[in-house]
């Protein structure tokens, strides 16, 4: 969903020696004498982190909690620190909560004062989120992950909780940052400091630059012991301390999707699937440190839907509140970072135009192109007139539309194929998995000729996830797909950007173009179809006449394949429950569905899934795999707890319960 920006970005004056100021606080975002060595010395110092850092062990997990991520000085200052100190196999995790971002050209003038993190500051800009709405923006840099919550402090907080203690207690330290209680008394609130307390682990430690008396009594409330220390620069004292005692958080959501027990951290894990979803939960997991199986029943990565030749990344923006929303955005972020950074060579990130063909969709475009006009100087995406959008694509358009110019499109295979790249990872193609069974290391994978072993089995085959009993009840409903190509013609050559609208088509590559494609809910026949050709023709010919028509003279080429949605159309990436246990435990909600019920229903232990991608399967997947590897491994989630909920795979379950229908039997 798109959010008005209303006051929600930093109101910045700049001083004489260029510091930041914010005029809507009165507050400097750091000390005047040096912002770094104030960094250091409150923050990194006083929560004793080189010393904590150098006795880490291999691939362990430190986690940093924020209020006022600011210029993102403190988190630079901290990844340095970490640099030098940690481990190298050791992963940072650091979250940080923000109520007014600054803007990326706001940044990067602040971040110009400190020379020497220039190589971290310049990574951190060209990550920054192109357009800074509400919600969870994760961002990688290798073994240290920043996830930026937008929002305001304790409601943020407050958003990343799943009510589950061991999951919930998370943050190893705390940076409690921001603008003077004087000046930011609407953030220095109880309600602040019991969700920190909440997300903290026994014993986590803090620190912060103020002593004012409601962060005192805050934070001994809340559980805290705090001490005054020497503050830095002119500030003569400052508070550090950590977590004595932590309340019980309490359950105001009946727990469905939570497994009874957090999941142990696995050494080795089996993926079934070499698709998008499968490439993306195999980095994921080995980039962390997992040694991972990938079993694909094609002869290459991408044998099933995610094989095309040329595939477009896009998402449908919302101007209206929902979960799908939400989640198109923050998926189209994250996946625009998520290729550049990973496999470039494979991907054509040079622009993409999502024109609109018909009047609702040119008002619904012109909804979001006035929301977006509001946020001012962001990236993701603006409106463009017929002509505008002509001279982008380098071809005439009648249409107006959107224009992303960080979006585009994609090689399948090849991306597939270079996500698993990886020391960590081993492919195995030609080979079905015909059945599992739980054993004493976890699972048991049966092949028609060998058996693997691995403790954690995440099921990504599209709709072949269906074909076990133990994640058969899943709603994943299979979509026939015919994309057409046609060889690139003098006029089509003239093409410079993907073209998206009622159908899609590709610029020229290798002498070829695709468009297309169709779509068969339920149909599972993947052989090619002169009728569906034709189909594409004619929606090509809509929007490009002359393309449609030198084409369809053409004896067209082209690949069919079958996806899978759900029928909310929202992926489904978490958990596998035990379906009866499920329905047992919850058997209450089907007279009454808002009914608190506190217990939680037995999960298949170490079984995950991700699927239901749909036709947008390439940009849902690295955020959906994120998703996925947090519930795995028991980290932080990349998204907040409402967005979870929303793509776990019980929901379905859930919801016919609420509506008292038959329940789902194995």
């Amino acid at each position: 969903m798109l959010h008005e920006p209303s006051h929600h970005y930093a109101q910045i004056e700049w001083s004489e020696n260029g510091q930041p100021l914010s005029r809507t606080y009165g507050d400097v975002y750091f000390s005047t004498a040096s912002g770094l060595e104030e960094a250091h010395h409150v923050f990194l110092q006083h929560n004793a982190l080189a010393a904590r850092w150098a006795d880490l062990g291999d691939s362990e997990r430190f986690t940093i909690g924020e209020t006022g991520f600011g210029t993102g000085l403190n988190f630079l200052a901290a990844w340095a620190l970490w640099q030098k100190t940690a481990p190298q196999s050791a992963q940072l995790h650091f979250f940080s909560v923000e109520k007014c971002p600054l803007r990326l050209q706001d940044l990067r003038r602040a971040l110009v004062l400190w020379p020497q993190l220039q190589p971290l500051s310049q990574l951190l800009l060209d990550n920054y989120p192109a357009l800074l709405v509400p919600g969870a923006h994760r961002l990688q840099f290798g073994q240290v992950s920043l996830t930026l919550v937008i929002g305001e402090a304790s409601e943020a907080l407050r958003g990343l909780c799943l009510q589950q203690e061991q999951r919930d207690r998370q943050v190893d330290a705390w940076f409690l940052d921001g603008f003077a209680p004087a000046k930011n008394p609407e953030m220095w609130t109880p309600s602040l400091f019991a969700s920190i307390a909440t997300l903290s682990r026994p014993g986590a430690t803090f620190a912060t630059f103020t002593c004012a008396r409601p962060v005192r009594h805050g934070l001994r409330d809340a559980g805290f012991i705090w001490r005054k220390v020497p503050g830095f620069a002119r500030k003569r004292e400052m508070l550090c301390g950590a977590l004595h005692r932590a309340s019980r958080s309490q359950t105001t959501a009946t727990p469905w999707y939570l497994p009874p027990e957090m999941p142990k951290w696995p050494q080795t894990a089996a993926v079934i699937g070499a698709g998008i979803s499968g490439a993306t939960v195999a980095r994921a997991l080995a980039e962390r440190g997992v040694r991972v199986r990938v079993f694909e029943q094609g002869a290459t990565p991408g044998s099933g839907g995610s094989g095309n030749g040329q595939g477009i990344l896009y998402a449908k923006l919302s101007p209206k509140p929902s979960p799908n929303g939400d989640f198109n955005l923050h998926a189209l972020l994250f996946a625009q970072r998520y290729y550049r950074n990973r496999c470039a060579q494979v991907v054509h990130l040079n622009g993409l135009l999502q024109l609109a063909q018909t009047d609702r969709e040119r008002r619904l475009q012109q909804q979001v192109a006035e929301t977006l006009a509001k946020h001012n100087n962001q990236t993701l995406a603006h409106a463009v007139t017929p002509a505008e959008a002509s001279a982008l694509a380098g071809v005439n358009l009648a249409v107006s539309g959107l224009y992303f110019p960080q979006a585009g499109w994609l090689e399948p295979q090849k991306v597939c194929a270079a996500l698993l790249q990886h020391d960590n990872i081993e492919l195995y193609c030609d080979t079905s998995i015909e059945h599992l069974e739980q054993c004493n290391s976890g699972w048991c994978l049966y092949t028609v000729e060998k058996t693997f072993k691995a403790n954690a089995v995440i099921l990504c085959g599209a709709r072949d996830i269906c074909r076990f009993p133990q994640s058969a009840p899943l709603p994943l409903n299979p979509i026939r797909g015919q994309v057409s190509v046609a060889k690139a013609t003098a006029t089509s050559r003239q093409l410079k950007v993907a073209l998206c609208s009622e159908g899609y088509i590709t610029p020229e590559h290798r002498g070829s173009q695709s468009f297309g494609a169709s779509f068969k809910l339920r149909e599972t026949a993947i052989n090619l179809r002169d009728s569906e050709h034709r189909v594409n023709l004619e929606t090509l010919a809509a929007l490009l006449p002359q393309l449609s028509k030198d084409f369809s003279s053409q004896a067209l080429s082209g690949r069919a394949a079958l996806r899978a949605a759900t029928p909310d159309y929202l992926p489904v990436a978490g958990p596998v429950p035990n379906w009866t246990s499920l329905d047992t435990t919850y058997a209450g909600l089907r007279k009454n569905r808002k009914q608190l019920i506190q217990q939680t229903a037995q999960y298949q232990r170490n079984l995950y899934v991700m699927g239901g991608l749909g036709s947008r399967g390439f940009t849902y997947a690295p955020l959906a795999a994120e998703v996925l590897t947090a519930w795995l491994l028991g980290e932080t989630l990349p998204v907040n707890a409402r967005l979870a909920r929303a793509l776990h795979p019980a929901r379905f379950a859930i919801r016919n319960l609420g509506k008292n229908r038959a329940p789902i039997t194995v």
